[in-house]
């Protein structure tokens, strides 16, 4: 990582608790991190929300790896154990623009 600042690294960070604790809690918790045009797997990230919601309350793991930071632009692998029994990883890249950093895209693959 070139060129990144603490207070970015730790905002990076902040952003993607939002998600982490949202997807044991609720959505509610985790819409703020996202942007508001966010995919995941290439379709609206509403389909996130609503199976967030759906699926209710668990007490999932993950570990977060802040995989590069270029300027504005940041990618992160998550990698998540026991979401209601299922194994994960997410690339999530983010952008920084002035309201500061968001989540722009999801892309997941469950691993066993």
């Amino acid at each position: 990582m070139k060129n990144i600042s603490i207070k970015d690294y730790e905002e990076i960070r902040k952003v993607v608790q939002l998600y982490t604790e949202g997807g044991n809690k609720s959505s509610e918790i985790m819409k703020p991190a996202f942007h508001k045009n966010a995919t995941i797997n290439g379709d609206p990230i509403q389909g996130l929300f609503d199976a967030v919601d759906k699926a209710g309350e668990t007490n999932s793991k993950a570990i977060v790896d802040v995989l590069d930071v270029v300027n504005d632009v940041a990618a992160v692998r998550i990698t998540m154990e026991d979401w209601h029994g299922e194994n994960f990883v997410d690339f999530h890249l983010l952008r920084k623009d002035e309201t500061g950093w968001k989540i722009v895209a999801k892309v997941f693959t469950e691993t066993k």
